[in-house]
């Protein structure tokens, strides 16, 4: 079998001019350079060097592998240097986000970090927090951009973004009491909501509980995008982040409703478990917080 250590020999005497030279070089004796050669040549079945020449001249078997030895060792170099270097990673890379990751700062993310990895392949998916989380736990996904706070210990996390929560409602909805309104008054609107794997809905259910009231959900939906067309439409209330949806307020299409207490923030992670990846995983989560601040 053809190794390495042949082909190395062999590109080192053509370019180093003889047996000698090439044992110099790369260190070692003129006898083993000499064994590395006629084990190349058994392998193959073909001579490569005209030893009666001097210095030894290539036959044309030779001449016609030199080329594909320069690949080999090209494939070498670029191999160490992928290992060495996580900005010459060329696998997949799989990252979970939120819905609101996708419709703010998805494609400047994408174009940063193929900017920083322009070999990676990404493959992104949309799901809601819980999932995000639990697709790291079971190496489902490699990183996730996910709201809330991080699950246990096995993951590293990074804050990326603080989002102003507000609640809105649809100029159809009708007049609103003067606010800010506390809890009880705003638990006597119906409520839309996102389904319980949503980190923003744990906000919700968090405050609506600590304020004296529970949760009473009309209708939940996965999607932050359907569930402000539901609120524009008059069907209910709904937390949203403010600056997403402030075109909207600014258009007469939502109210926000002020609240005594305010409303917490959201924060959002980047999480990426302990992996074979985690420098490819550091150079990807520096552009997700470069971004972050994009997600409002």
């Amino acid at each position: 079998m053809v190794s390495l250590r042949q082909v190395e020999a062999f590109h080192a005497i053509v370019e180093a001019g003889s047996f000698a030279a090439a044992a110099q070089a790369l260190g070692t004796t003129q006898p083993a350079i000499s064994k590395r050669i006629v084990e190349l040549e058994a392998d193959l079945g073909f001579l490569l060097f005209d030893r009666g020449a001097r210095p030894p001249q290539l036959t044309r078997h030779g001449h016609a592998l030199l080329p594909l030895c320069a690949e080999m060792l090209a494939l070498r170099t670029r191999m160490r240097a992928t290992l060495d270097d996580p900005a010459e990673y060329a696998g997949q890379f799989r990252i979970g986000i939120t819905e609101l990751v996708a419709l703010t700062v998805l494609p400047a993310l994408i174009t940063r970090i193929r900017a920083r990895l322009p070999r990676i392949r990404l493959r992104t998916e949309v799901k809601l927090a819980e999932d995000l989380h639990q697709d790291l736990l079971d190496r489902r996904s490699d990183m996730a951009i996910a709201p809330g706070p991080p699950p246990g210990g096995l993951l590293h996390a990074r804050k990326v973004a603080s989002l102003e929560l507000a609640w809105m409602a649809g100029a159809s909805l009708g007049p609103l009491p003067p606010g800010p309104l506390p809890a009880a008054a705003l638990a006597r609107f119906p409520l839309l909501a996102q389904t319980q794997r949503s980190g923003l809905q744990a906000v919700v259910n968090e405050w609506l509980l600590e304020n004296g009231q529970r949760p009473q959900l009309i209708l939940a939906c996965n999607s932050l995008t359907a569930l402000s067309g539901m609120t524009i439409a008059g069907l209910g209330i709904a937390l949203m982040p403010r600056s997403q949806f402030l075109p909207k307020v600014a258009s007469g299409e939502l109210r926000i409703i002020e609240t005594t207490p305010p409303m917490p923030r959201l924060d959002y992670h980047v999480l990426y478990p302990a992996s074979g990846l985690e420098a490819v995983a550091g150079i990807v989560a520096e552009e997700v917080a470069a971004v972050g601040p994009g997600l409002g």
